[in-house]
């Protein structure tokens, strides 16, 4: 592809910084139901169709941006048109409206802060605070040990993605070499040896490799703005829960995995649903008329952010891969249901070891297989492969020290800070 065809990192950056600007100035400056806001949310769009376009060498940050760009779009319609805020709605504590530069102060807290925490909004099953936080005499985190924990992890975090991108990339190189790269559509009908190599592939990339990345990301955002004193440690729990809530598709996506997106899909999808469609609350069909729309909505999301790889609209499989879920929420309540049925007065909501390991094998079975749709474009193709880091400790170290270096640390976080996966 000519160079000239491809967009900096710094391009993404400054995109989703106006974007950002352009929602913050509409919430503090026009009353709600001004026309301007219609005119933002398309200038929004706009903005998303300018980044439409790949970049050399992704990083996870560049995908990540992007990603955020079109995002933008979603969590503006429900700020600013659903479920609008303006400048009279920031008050002080006596009531009052507060001064110019305090309103923007907490609009851009409203727009950068999606899980609304510590808010009356605050997005269900946010994670709760690490035992490690726990305080005998009731006082808040201080600051100092939340940054020596934050930092330590930080690190260890920097090295698991070191090496993942290492062996990421030799993995592709490997692939385009001996020719097993996987075209979308037309290749489904692998040895099973090469489907078990696929599942394993695709679990490490969504519970390790993606995980890691995005709550690395996290973690250094909130490592700035706590170091920086910007905002207090309280607005910075946990992103991701345990693992072991992971046994149900429904608890991977709504309790395990991060809740960033959560208000702002609910929010559109619920008026879609409710207020557009007028459908009854609670009924079957208004639950999975949601769970569409959040899917497709999600869908659309990671489809807009693909370009950035090298993956274009069409290849991608992102659409599919996520409304996939729809159909994976269908059997998993059903056989929930009958198996409520089957137990009758027998039944209840604590599951015991062995259901839960059913659950388990259900759960990384479905996306283990259905990821294949979303990774399939990439394998094999070094130009769309993830760098995870700037720049490599490993190539310094080589991969045994580096290694070791991760195993001792890993050991280490878990013996002094009580980190859990």
């Amino acid at each position: 592809m000519d160079k000239r065809q491809y967009q900096t990192c710094t391009h993404l950056v400054i995109c989703y910084t106006i974007g950002t600007i352009i929602q913050i100035a509409l919430i503090t400056t026009t009353p709600k139901g001004s026309p301007l806001r219609y005119i933002g949310i398309l200038c929004l769009i706009w903005i998303v169709s300018l980044i439409q376009y790949p970049v050399q060498s992704p990083s996870y940050f560049a995908i990540w941006t992007s990603n955020s760009c079109a995002f933008s779009v979603f969590w503006a319609l429900n700020h600013l048109l659903i479920k609008p805020k303006d400048g009279n709605d920031f008050i002080d504590a006596n009531g009052r409206p507060k001064d110019f530069f305090s309103r923007l102060g907490d609009a851009t807290r409203l727009v950068t802060s999606v899980r609304a925490i510590n808010t009356p909004q605050q997005a269900k099953n946010t994670p709760s605070w690490p035992a490690y936080y726990a305080q005998k005499d009731g006082k808040k985190i201080s600051r100092a040990r939340f940054l020596t924990r934050e930092i330590s992890i930080g690190l260890w975090q920097y090295l698991l993605l070191d090496v993942l991108t290492f062996m990421l990339m030799k993995d592709t190189l490997e692939r385009k070499e001996s020719g097993k790269n996987i075209v979308f559509g037309t290749e489904w009908d692998f040895p099973a040896t090469q489907w078990v190599e696929l599942v394993i592939m695709n679990l490490v990339a969504w519970l390790v490799a993606a995980r890691t990345s995005i709550s690395s990301l996290y973690r250094l955002s909130a490592i700035i703005c706590v170091a920086t004193g910007i905002w207090p440690v309280s607005d910075f729990p946990p992103l991701f829960n345990s693992m072991s809530d992971a046994y149900t598709l429904r608890n991977f996506w709504g309790k395990f995995w991060h809740q960033m997106l959560r208000l702002s899909f609910t929010g559109v999808s619920n008026f879609i649903s409710r207020d557009v469609l007028r459908l009854p609350k609670p009924s079957l069909v208004e639950r999975y008329i949601n769970v569409f729309l959040v899917f497709f909505i999600s869908g659309l999301l990671h489809l807009l952010g693909n370009p950035v790889q090298s993956i274009s609209l069409r290849q991608s499989g992102a659409m599919p891969y996520f409304l996939s879920f729809v159909i994976g929420y269908m059997i998993e309540d059903g056989v929930a249901s009958l198996w409520k049925q089957i137990r009758g007065s027998r039944y209840t909501e604590d599951l015991s070891l062995w259901q839960k390991t059913i659950g388990f094998c259900w759960v990384f079975g479905w996306i283990g297989v259905s990821s294949t749709f979303y990774f399939g474009p990439q394998i094999g193709r070094p130009e769309c492969a993830q760098f995870l880091v700037p720049f490599s400790i490993l190539n310094s170290l080589g991969l045994p020290a580096t290694s070791a270096l991760l195993v001792v640390g890993g050991i280490l976080l878990k013996l002094k800070f009580k980190i859990e996966i």
